[in-house]
């Protein structure tokens, strides 16, 4: 009797302990340095939007990392912080209406699971309609307008396009390091959404010299250098066209992106 009293206390202490290293190792994974990444990563995207009119970048990122089966308790804070400093009160509700109208969905609907792919939860169809809701519900306090609901559209498409890029891409930030090898579309999309990131530095400059053009371009010379001329040029070529429409900037922005692994080539 008193052996089995003893069996069981011993049993007690070896579960106690291992949900303990349970804990920690949980602990771990939320403050590692690639995590700490990712939140600043998704705070900044957050704050960025096309010409000032559209900032869809914060629920892409949020929706990507819940597709990929990250803790998103840090990322969602981050994602909300950077709303709010970057659009204000009133589209900081939109995306917080836009969230839990998404996550609800999450619930209700079972969505689609795909373990081979690193967009391991279809969710693209929740960003679609949860976008849309929120947006095209503005109008229903307002005059409608027909430029309103092109607008509408225009937001929920561009929501679920940068969504699909994230979730594809979102696994080279939390995962390097640590996988060995990436495919060509983790690592465009991964520089793609870094450089998203750091164009929210766009107001920034030393001397005269944009420190989010610094940046950018020192990351296509990167990414030339360490996986060659084709994915930096794929890569330059890319990020310029985003962030030119982004900032609303001149074409040749597109040019220069394009040749800067060319320029590194020959430095070399």
């Amino acid at each position: 009797m008193f052996q089995n009293i003893i069996d069981e206390d011993v049993k007690e202490e070896n579960i106690d302990t291992e949900n303990k290293k349970r804990r920690s190792i949980n602990l771990k994974n939320l403050f590692s340095v690639s995590d700490f990444i990712l939140y600043a990563v998704s705070f900044m995207v957050s704050m960025v939007s096309f010409n000032g009119k559209f900032g869809p970048f914060g629920l892409a990122i949020f929706a990507s990392a819940c597709s990929n089966r990250i803790p998103v308790g840090i990322v969602y804070i981050a994602t909300c912080i950077g709303t709010l400093i970057g659009f204000g009160i009133n589209d900081f509700l939109s995306y917080f209406l836009t969230t839990l109208i998404f996550i609800a969905m999450t619930l209700i609907f079972r969505p689609r699971m795909q373990e081979e792919r690193n967009e391991k939860q279809k969710l693209g169809l929740f960003v679609l309609i949860s976008t849309f809701i929120v947006q095209a519900g503005k109008m229903l306090f307002s005059i409608f307008l027909v430029y309103d609901l092109l607008s509408s559209i225009v937001f929920s498409i561009l929501t679920y396009i940068f969504y699909k890029i994230f979730a594809n891409s979102i696994t080279f930030i939390k995962e390097y390091g640590i996988k060995q090898a990436f495919t060509v579309e983790e690592v465009i999309g991964a520089c793609l959404v870094l450089s998203i990131a750091i164009y929210s530095l766009h107001t920034l400059s030393i001397f005269g010299l944009s420190i989010s053009n610094i940046l950018s371009i020192m990351l296509v010379l990167f990414l030339g250098w360490k996986n060659g001329i084709l994915i930096g040029a794929t890569a330059g070529t890319t990020i310029g066209i985003v962030l030119g429409i982004i900032g609303n900037t001149s074409p040749i922005l597109v040019a220069s992106y394009a040749i800067s692994r060319n320029a590194r080539r020959n430095i070399k």
